[in-house]
């Protein structure tokens, strides 16, 4: 018969176990960060359960950049708003300068 995998749910507390030496050695503040991370990793459970050919660290390191990269996009398009609406406000105050 096959091996049974553990849930994925446990594969993550069981990964998140075996970095308690590093967890204890960071600040507060970095601790903080890393309980956020674990928090997003825990919302891919599904794809970690689907990746059973990566070791659990290389599926959630994956799964923090993946997090990573959607909260850099999110920025960005929002930067990228903020950008052209200061710059329609610039033309419009421009123009209506010049009409003075």
């Amino acid at each position: 018969m096959g091996r049974s995998l553990p849930p994925a749910s446990q594969l993550i507390l069981n990964q998140i176990a075996e970095l308690k030496p590093i967890y204890g050695a960071l600040r507060r503040s970095d601790q903080l960060a890393l309980d956020d991370i674990f928090d997003l990793v825990q919302q891919h459970r599904a794809a970690l359960a689907n990746a059973a050919s990566l070791l659990p660290l290389e599926a959630l390191l994956v799964l923090v950049l993946l997090e990573e990269h959607k909260r850099i996009s999110h920025i960005l398009a929002e930067l990228e708003g903020e950008i052209q609406r200061l710059e329609a406000s610039c033309t419009t105050k421009s123009q209506r300068h010049k009409g003075s």
